[in-house]
């Protein structure tokens, strides 16, 4: 079940979502600490898939039919800290497929306050069952591809 409000929206191919940042998201200088926008960005990609019409249970049992054990991994995160967000401020999650390989998904993440970006992001995400890279299954395979602009 997804709901708009809470899920954010898919416009022009990326994903947006809004976050507000409360207290308990800053430091004690009165900014975002940077752990959290691990938090924020994890977010966003989870709704990001949600809102691609993935029933994540269902595409999940499927996948576990195809690849027993399986589960996706950071493999890696390059981050770029540009500016900070303080408490109060409502943020932009911004994501979006740049490329799927077969073991892997690449994504690109923003940060940001309305059309300043505050954070960038390049997540590399491994799909691996019994420890070990496998191929993404078919269908999460396409799924991830649905939105990738044509080259």
């Amino acid at each position: 079940m997804t709901s708009p409000i809470l899920d954010g929206e898919i416009r022009d191919g990326r994903h947006h979502m809004q976050v507000r940042v409360y207290y308990e998201d800053t430091d004690f200088s009165g900014i975002v600490y940077h752990a959290n926008y691990l938090r924020f960005m994890e977010r966003g990609r989870t709704n990001h898939l949600r809102l691609m019409g993935a029933s994540q249970h269902a595409l999940f049992e499927q996948a576990l039919e195809e690849t027993p054990g399986f589960a996706f991994v950071v493999r890696s995160m390059e981050l770029d800290f540009l500016r900070p967000a303080r408490m109060d401020d409502v943020l932009d999650v911004v994501t979006w497929p740049v490329a799927v390989k077969g073991a892997s998904i690449t994504l690109a993440q923003e940060v940001r306050r309305g059309d300043e970006v505050l954070v960038k992001a390049a997540v590399r995400v491994a799909f691996i069952s019994e420890g070990r890279a496998k191929p993404i299954p078919k269908s999460l395979r396409l799924l991830m591809k649905a939105d990738l602009a044509p080259e």
